[in-house]
């Protein structure tokens, strides 16, 4: 068996949060009622220092672009190392069940 490189996983594991952000702002962008349960989200780990100014910034920032699902979509999904990181410490919990979730995985 071979074990592939660290870099190679690491960018496996992007494509697969990628994947799942996609499917997120789909269905968040379908259903605007769930932004206030990010939005919610996004204020309890900044208030409980789970989470740094800048971070919250940046995640601030593609929320409030909602309104413009393109570039919504284009910022939370942008292929940059630091918003791939950001999608990694995701504030969109509970927006799609286990099994989309597990759906989106399978495929």
């Amino acid at each position: 068996m071979f074990a592939r490189p660290r870099k190679q996983r690491r960018s496996d594991v992007n494509e697969r949060i990628k994947r799942i952000h996609s499917a997120i702002a789909d269905k968040i962008l379908s259903r605007p009622e769930l932004f206030k349960h990010v939005e919610e989200t996004l204020e309890q780990r900044y208030q409980s220092k789970m989470m740094r100014y800048g971070s919250y910034l940046l995640w601030k920032g593609i929320i409030e672009t909602r309104d413009n699902p393109t570039l919504f979509k284009a910022l939370l999904l942008a292929d940059d190392e630091r918003t791939a990181n950001l999608r990694r410490e995701t504030i969109f919990t509970g927006i799609l069940s286990e099994e989309e979730r597990s759906a989106l995985l399978t495929t």
